[in-house]
């Protein structure tokens, strides 16, 4: 294997562990991305001295050895931040995760016990049928509480009724967590168990995660590995049962090369790879990867000449009436994320398709798009905007439909069959991981070809607690 040519497609989480597991083993590498900076959806953005974020991204695992290579990479620059986000709804703040007290506080005694005898109702007479991301939210809120908070905002994300959305996204990103659990988390102030969703720390890099990962990649150059930046996979060539090549377009300047390939690891997105391998295969199989979807995703950055505006890290917008669902407050995930602490940085942030008008407009129209909802939300004036830019992020979020499993299935028996091919990672896997899980998909893939263990990419840390978006 000394001489292997090992290829990794993807700068995120899991293309960066991988490469850093390899170098550390020194093995050499090459890292193929088509942005212009690491850590995928997880880099930072430098603007004018602000610092921003392809929306937030906490740091917060179960996995002692993810923790120990953040603080090993990060030493002091990793900082402990106290958790706090809302739910703006009917003009109003909510804590987030939903607090008992809370909801009696902001919604009156009257609704609260609508809310409450909704959800006794359905702890006696449950929602049946399609396992469907509705049904298990009424199961464990409540009617009421389920077209409060979490229907309007969950149909913004995915730009489908609730009913058609697998129950398997709930079930990550608030497991464990109920209307039952979350007033006997106010009573009893227990933390010990407590769902993750509940988690009220986290870590932080001091100045946004695109530092870790560009300090990966300064560790996996130094071991003589090669990470190259604006540059695409469009095909990956093999003779059905190894890849022998991949075709490279140059973001800058369109030229392309082809690279011999001794061994592949992808954490691209797992339909996009299917379609680009050369020669195609079966219909079967094409048609599995054309029924798996992603949701792209869009931010508007700005700063605003307005040293405080809220305090949480992030919102969650769950008002229909305007585009936007969420927004991030970059100075309150660190200090170090804004050049002037007068000032405030705020991530605006917009789920679409890239197919749709939204998606394509331009970008001065969108910031002042973006502006007109923030003061219609009445969360900022436009008269104290300063400037501001647009971050289009292709692909971020694998939709789970109702019968997307089926569709992995397919594609994950067919990959099976190449030797020297390996997915993972949130896009390759087609998994809604969080940076935690990515990371260590690509440590376990690059350990698997390093002979140091057979570990299963699709279904590991798949019963895990995982944290909502």
């Amino acid at each position: 294997m000394s001489d292997l040519k090992i290829v990794v497609i993807g700068a995120g989480p899991a293309g960066m562990g991988c490469a850093h597991t390899l170098a550390a083993a020194g093995k050499r590498c090459l890292v193929l991305d088509k942005n212009d900076t690491p850590g995928g959806i997880c880099r930072t953005l430098n603007y004018n001295g602000y610092l921003f974020d392809i929306g937030g991204h906490r740091f917060l695992t179960k996995s002692k050895e993810i923790r120990s290579l953040w603080q090993e990479v990060m030493k002091d620059d990793f900082m402990k931040v106290k958790r706090m986000s809302r739910i703006y709804y009917n003009k109003r703040f909510f804590n987030y995760p939903l607090t008992f007290s809370d909801i009696i506080r902001k919604l009156g005694i009257v609704e609260s016990l609508l809310c409450f005898a909704s959800y006794l109702w359905r702890k006696a007479f449950p929602c049946s049928g399609r396992d469907s991301f509705e049904q298990w939210i009424i199961n464990n809120f409540g009617d009421r509480l389920y077209k409060a908070f979490f229907e309007t905002y969950t149909e913004k994300v995915w730009a489908v009724p609730c009913r058609d959305i697998s129950a398997d996204w709930a079930q990550q990103r608030i497991r464990g967590l109920s209307l039952r659990v979350a007033i006997k988390n106010v009573l009893f102030k227990n933390k010990k168990g407590a769902p993750k969703t509940l988690t009220e720390e986290f870590y932080y890099p001091r100045t946004g995660p695109g530092e870790f990962y560009g300090r990966l990649k300064s560790h996996i150059c130094a071991k003589g590995s090669d990470v190259v930046f604006d540059k695409r996979v469009c095909k990956v060539r093999h003779n059905g049962s190894r890849v022998s090549a991949v075709s490279v377009v140059n973001e800058l300047d369109g030229s392309r090369e082809d690279i011999d390939v001794g061994y592949l690891f992808s954490s691209m997105p797992l339909p996009q790879l299917i379609r680009s391998l050369d020669p195609l295969p079966p219909a079967e199989v094409l048609d599995a990867a054309n029924g798996l979807k992603f949701r792209d995703f869009m931010t508007v950055n700005v700063i605003m000449d307005i040293e405080r505006i809220f305090s949480d890290q992030w919102l969650y917008i769950q008002d229909p009436g305007v585009r936007m669902g969420r927004i991030q407050n970059y100075k309150n995930w660190s200090p170090a994320m804004v050049l002037d602490p007068k000032k405030s940085s705020l991530g605006l942030e917009y789920f679409c398709n890239k197919e749709g008008p939204l998606y394509s407009m331009n970008n001065v129209d969108l910031v002042d798009f973006a502006l007109s909802e923030l003061e219609k939300l009445g969360i900022a004036k436009r008269e104290d905007y300063i400037s501001g830019f647009v971050v289009r992020q292709e692909d971020a979020y694998p939709f789970y439909s109702i019968d997307y499993e089926k569709h992995v299935s397919v594609l994950r028996e067919y990959l099976a069959g190449f030797k020297n091919l390996q997915t993972m990672g949130r896009s390759g896997l087609f998994r809604y991981d969080n940076s935690d899980h990515a990371l260590l998909t690509g440590i376990y893939a690059a350990r698997n070809l390093l002979g140091q263990g057979t570990h299963n990419l699709w279904t590991l840390y798949r019963n895990e607690e995982y944290l909502e978006s």
